[in-house]
């Protein structure tokens, strides 16, 4: 299944969000994987994921992109192409919640291959 990939920047201006925000999100079907992009992984990358993954669960950019509404399947994922500290990948694991799956990547490859295998469950 193919996703649609949506930069959050233009869509915080838009509804005029000032809180911490992932760098994007990926939409296919009823699954969406919210994405923080970044050299080395800290906690605060953390909070951004979850600042948005919240935002998206009140609906907050649903107004913007309607099919946010209608998600089952969420995801939250760290893209760290310098590694991520042990500390770290502790607080994303313990951020793992029933119906929201916290997780870490080190490489554009294992990016690809989580997104693809999370998404292949998803309904058109």
């Amino acid at each position: 299944m193919r996703f649609v990939k949506i930069d959050l920047e233009d869509l915080v201006r838009r509804i005029g969000w000032s809180g911490k925000h992932a760098d994007y999100i990926c939409i296919a079907g009823d699954v969406v994987v919210v994405v923080e992009e970044t050299e080395r992984a800290k906690i605060d990358d953390v909070d951004k994921l979850d600042s948005t993954v919240q935002a998206i669960k009140e609906g907050l950019l649903s107004s913007v992109v309607p099919s946010l509404s209608r998600f089952t399947k969420l995801m939250a994922v760290v893209h760290a192409r310098r590694g991520i500290d042990p500390m770290v990948q502790r607080c994303i694991r313990s951020r793992t919640r029933r119906g929201i799956i916290y997780c870490s990547v080190s490489c554009d490859q294992h990016l690809e291959t989580v997104l693809r295998e999370y998404i292949k469950g998803a309904r058109p």
